[in-house]
């Protein structure tokens, strides 16, 4: 099963914002929301497992607005991070 980290947001221009942030750093790619997962705007950024940890550092920092963050392992979801708003 496939393991990775989805970042997710209230709005398009914050999904936006961070796939920009991220792509120079490493493979985040654009995806729609998985339907388990409630969020507001109905994209979000994915990034590979081993670059989880990088990936935070550079949203804490570089982030204006909120987001969520999930860990999805297979069929497993597990929310790390969620925002005020969600």
């Amino acid at each position: 099963m496939e393991e990775y980290y989805l970042y997710t947001f209230e709005s398009t221009h914050g999904a936006i914002a961070a796939h920009q942030l991220l792509q120079g750093s490493m493979r985040a790619v654009i995806m729609p929301v998985l339907r388990e997962i409630n969020a507001s705007c109905g994209i979000s950024v994915r990034v590979p497992a081993e670059d989880y940890e990088k990936s935070r550092q550079i949203m804490e920092e570089g982030m204006p607005g909120e987001f969520s963050l999930y860990h999805i392992d297979g069929r497993e979801i597990t929310c790390l991070v969620r925002e005020a708003a969600e």
